[in-house]
């Protein structure tokens, strides 16, 4: 069954504007999880392939996967361009279409953190990893702007249903803890901040109506008063994590790098 999440990021919305600002993120995490040439590399719910090209830029035999096949067009279209190839594939976080022990690295950016089984997405995760392969991640943490914009929406937003854990649970060491146990060794874990830059904040929340899946079906969903209180609720949190002076946008969004091996 298509899920509602899925069914907005399968809608024929370009999220390439928005994919654009998580671009160094994504360099900066290929490059700590030590991608070398030739390696066997998944990136689980790949998007539009930020951090599956970095990964083939550095010789990887990628395979970007995703439930959503108008990400992963979009993904195939930017390796053309840049006389890079990727594999490609179907599929839902939680239920990997691969065979255990596949992979030399997997990788995921803001993206497995929003399964909502969480145990399940973590289990295929590692099911798919060869023993001592390398696994790099990065998640939104508990605290900063994405989590202040996920509060300041929470009026406008559907409540999460019964027994839902916050994704942003990913960007806690102890949460790893959890969902992994003994069987992955840290071996580095460092919160970072991807920088956001716009003319305005107004004009950044504009962009994350039009070109995020999940926000703009939301927001086509409310009444006219709802829609104004999102925008406002969004500018806001913009707003306040904002520190240029000049009117522009210049805000940061604190996130968590985990690299680790399998065990």
């Amino acid at each position: 069954m298509t899920t509602p999440m899925q069914a907005a990021w399968c809608a024929e919305i370009d999220y390439q504007p928005l994919a654009h600002q998580s671009m160094l993120t994504s360099e900066l995490q290929v490059q700590t999880t030590a991608v070398r040439w030739g390696d066997r590399v998944l990136d689980i719910a790949a998007g539009t392939g930020n951090t599956a090209l970095a990964a083939a830029r550095r010789g990887a035999l990628v395979t970007a996967s995703d439930f959503s096949p108008v990400g992963l067009e979009r993904a195939v279209r930017r390796a053309a361009a840049e006389g890079l190839s990727i594999q490609t594939e179907f599929a839902d976080a939680q239920q990997l279409p691969f065979g255990d022990a596949t992979f030399d690295v997997v990788l995921s950016t803001f993206g497995v953190m929003y399964a909502p089984d969480q145990q399940r997405a973590a289990d295929e995760l590692l099911r798919v990893c060869k023993p001592g392969a390398r696994i790099g991640l990065v998640s939104w943490c508990l605290t900063g702007l994405m989590a202040d914009l996920q509060a300041a929406l929470a009026d406008v937003l559907p409540p999460p249903p019964p027994g839902a854990q916050s994704p942003h649970l990913w960007g806690t060491e102890q949460h790893y803890k959890e969902l992994f146990g003994d069987r992955i060794a840290v071996t580095s874990s460092d919160v970072l901040v991807q920088e956001t830059f716009a003319r305005s904040a107004r004009d950044q929340v504009a962009t994350m109506l039009t070109h995020l899946p999940p926000w703009r079906m939301l927001y086509e969903r409310l009444d006219a008063t709802a829609q104004s209180a999102f925008a406002a609720a969004a500018e806001g949190a913009y707003e306040r994590a904002n520190r240029a002076t000049d009117g522009t946008l210049l805000a940061g969004a604190q996130y968590l790098q985990i690299v680790a091996t399998a065990q």
